[in-house]
């Protein structure tokens, strides 16, 4: 059983925003409307849950009005710019150390899914497996996946690539155009995107030149580690909704509300605690470090009538929101 939420780094669905920018849709009323931070790039520190991204990436297919708009922006993902696959590029000496060395990687930002290399006889597999099945068909999800996939391997190959020796097998084949790379694809199932090659590709040796990787790559925010901090890191982005009730918290983690507070009250908490802890966190740094009015903050976590923020937050801390900034004011 997994000891945490299947989580994503919300700066995953940039290459998908830069696009909808460049094509005059605005992805900012979608982030909106999934109840995600609307700022553009979207943040490198933040955590959602996977449901929200697969939400994303699907809908903003459907705004943009291309069934196809998935594959078209992972097949032109700047490869040497991402950081899992810059630092694999950085260390590998041969395709098969690469492949390997992004799987690690990658598992710094997300927990939502697993990237694995595996070999059977002369065929070898690179693959992605959901933590949970989602709860739509990720057919553009899996799309963006085939294209930068597909890229990559062709690039790490360089003489050796045959793409009549490669087959994908995605949730929705119809979201793959007919391109000239003569993939095959096949439907698979919702879990999961794979592709197939040759095995001795894992043993060519592997070209630097070819991706210009920069050798100096930020090292981002942690990915959390434990079922609540998981909790605090779907939710945060959340907590300026003033209907967050238990039942609305439990969805956005992508968990059956009952099942989430029983592995919750074994870790010495509750929903209702983490939400309060999370709204106290964010109103006192607010009042400590901004002039923003009290009302205003209010708003930022959730209460739509500032008396009501007030009580809560006495509550929370034994200060008024106002006795509280006299007392923790920065000096800056």
């Amino acid at each position: 059983m997994t000891s945490k939420l299947p989580l994503i780094r919300l700066s995953a669905i940039n290459p998908i925003l830069l696009e909808l920018h460049r094509r005059g849709v605005d992805g900012a009323s979608l982030l909106h409307s999934l109840g995600l931070p609307r700022e553009i790039p979207a943040s490198d520190e933040l955590f959602v849950s996977s449901l929200s991204i697969y939400e994303f990436v699907e809908r903003s297919a459907t705004i943009a009005g291309d069934p196809h708009l998935g594959y078209q922006v992972g097949s032109k993902l700047d490869l040497h710019t991402w950081d899992p696959i810059a630092r694999a590029v950085d260390e590998a000496r041969t395709v098969g150390e690469l492949l390997t060395r992004f799987t690690i990687n990658a598992a710094e930002h997300t927990s939502a899914t697993k990237f694995y290399v595996r070999t059977g006889g002369d065929r070898a597999t690179f693959a992605i497996e959901r933590a949970v099945k989602p709860p739509l068909r990720p057919g553009q999800n899996d799309a963006f996946y085939m294209g930068f996939m597909g890229r990559l391997l062709m690039h790490a190959t360089r003489d050796q690539w045959d793409a009549s020796e490669v087959l994908f097998q995605v949730a929705d084949a119809n979201c793959v155009p007919i391109t000239n790379e003569g993939y095959r694809v096949a439907t698979g199932d919702d879990m999961g995107i794979q592709v197939t090659f040759p095995s001795k590709w894992l043993f060519e040796p592997f070209e630097k030149s070819s991706f210009h990787a920069s050798a100096t790559i930020s090292s981002p925010g942690q990915l959390p580690d434990s079922l609540t901090a998981s909790v605090r890191a779907a939710l945060t982005p959340h907590l300026h909704e003033s209907d967050m009730s238990v039942e609305k918290a439990a969805q956005i983690c992508g968990f059956d509300r009952r099942r989430l507070s029983c592995r919750l009250r074994a870790e010495g908490t509750t929903l209702s605690k983490e939400i309060a802890k999370l709204r106290a966190e964010r109103a006192e740094k607010d009042l400590a470090e901004t002039k923003h009015r009290v009302a205003e903050i209010a708003q930022t976590v959730g209460f739509t009538d500032p008396t009501v923020f007030s009580r809560a937050f006495k509550n929370w801390t034994g200060q008024s929101p106002q006795e509280y900034r006299r007392t923790h004011r920065s000096p800056s």
